[in-house]
């Protein structure tokens, strides 16, 4: 059955919600934007709210799990998101704003599951993209996407293919859910032991100035070696062609550890660039952008560019990357806050020397960090499975929806 979306489906307009009653503090609205839709394609959570005081608006743009929504606006230099689509995760929780469109299927042969991984797919992405205007903020309308003309199979097949691919999301989704039980339980030990100090051994210990006796505060720069990275210039492609090492950028910091790269750059490239190669396991921290403050563990050899400062223990240092880790966490806001800078907060490798941490027992710290390595490598070996899923997912959706690949 080949038809034009504009025969099975409906667009419509979110609503202009007043700016002046959005929120970064936690509401029970929570605003969608274009920042919600993901590359990868899916659903990411956001931190912009609307205040539950504002303006009243129109209950018809309170949005309900699984609606299928679509993205009008992307704000990026380049065309990125636009046109791709995503289910609402939850009920009565998210707002339909005017930069994004709803999508309602008047076609009971169309399986709206179906259709949501039929916008993820490039051939649909890359008609959107193509009809889209804009010189810096990319427009597209709900008659160009309107203007799509695929050949869907009977609602039996489509419900099919949407499930084996809904399969694998469930699947990394649940493994993201891991994950963040892990992030959440290897951050609760540090502020036990090193926040609250209800360490091993705490309820004999003698207090001294505030922290346990015998333990330090020392500046960073006294216990860990730090460098940054460089952009090596792209005007020469044989920098990044066929890399081999690792480089990783500010946008790439997840405070999680770091298992794999957008791009690689050569040997040529690090001995014409200050990008320098430095061994798995360092702690890197972007230093101004959007990303300020954001943190990552390096599971391989790799490089970085300038926006990152990458520490790792002296050698004369017995001290724990997992618990400067967790010292930059929860502690972000006051580092960035000491950054400065005429448009934008930035920190700098002085700076972060400068910086002042309590120095425990040697064998406390050992103990925290071997706790800590355990729930890291959990986290990476999910991270991992993630990967895994994620590509096999990707190479399936083109060769099911072309039809290459048949389901029984």
């Amino acid at each position: 059955m080949e038809v034009r979306f504009n025969q099975i489906m409906k667009i419509k307009h979110g609503y202009a919600f007043e700016g002046e009653s959005y929120s970064d503090e936690p509401t029970k609205w929570s605003l969608l934007t274009p920042a919600n839709f993901t590359l990868s394609g899916g659903f990411q959570e956001t931190d912009r709210y609307y205040k539950e005081d504002g303006a009243s608006f129109p209950s018809e743009f309170i949005l309900s799990k699984d609606d299928l929504i679509v993205t009008m606006t992307d704000l990026s230099k380049e065309i990125d998101t636009i046109g791709y689509g995503a289910l609402v995760p939850a009920d009565n929780k998210y707002l339909h704003n005017q930069r994004i469109g709803l999508v309602t299927i008047t076609d009971d042969r169309i399986d709206k599951y179906y259709l949501y991984w039929l916008m993820r797919t490039k051939f649909y992405q890359r008609f959107v993209a193509g009809s889209s205007n804009g010189a810096t903020v990319h427009h597209t309308s709900p008659d160009r996407i309107m203007k799509f003309k695929w050949n869907f199979p009977p609602l039996p097949t489509q419900q099919k293919i949407a499930s084996i691919l809904s399969a694998y999301d469930n699947l990394i989704q649940n493994y993201k859910k891991q994950i963040e039980a892990l992030q959440t339980a290897a951050s609760e030990l540090y502020k036990e032991w090193f926040v609250r100090f209800r360490f091993p051994g705490y309820q004999t210990a003698e207090f001294e100035n505030g922290i346990p006796e015998g333990w330090k505060v020392e500046r960073i720069g006294a216990l860990y070696d730090s460098t940054s990275g460089g952009t090596p210039s792209r005007e020469h492609e044989e920098y990044f062609q066929n890399g081999v090492y690792p480089w990783i950028k500010t946008g790439e910091l997840k405070d999680c550890p770091i298992i794999e790269t957008e791009e690689s750059i050569t040997d040529e490239a690090i001995k014409h660039s200050s990008a320098k190669l430095f061994e798995k396991d360092s702690l890197i921290i972007a230093m101004y952008g959007a990303t300020i403050g954001q943190l990552g563990i390096n599971k391989m050899k790799a490089t970085c560019n300038q926006a990152c400062c990458v520490l790792r223990p002296k050698k004369d240092k017995a001290f724990g990357i997992y618990y400067l880790f967790h010292f930059f966490k929860e502690n972000r806001e006051f580092i960035i806050g000491l950054g400065n800078g005429a448009a934008q907060q930035n920190l700098s490798q002085v700076l972060i020397n400068k910086l002042k941490i309590v120095n425990p027992n040697k064998e406390i710290l050992e103990i925290f960090e071997k706790k800590e390595s355990l729930f890291f490598e959990k986290i990476y070996h999910l991270q991992q499975q993630i990967t895994n899923l994620t590509q096999q997912r990707d190479l399936l959706l083109p060769r099911l929806m072309s039809g290459k690949l048949e389901v029984e």
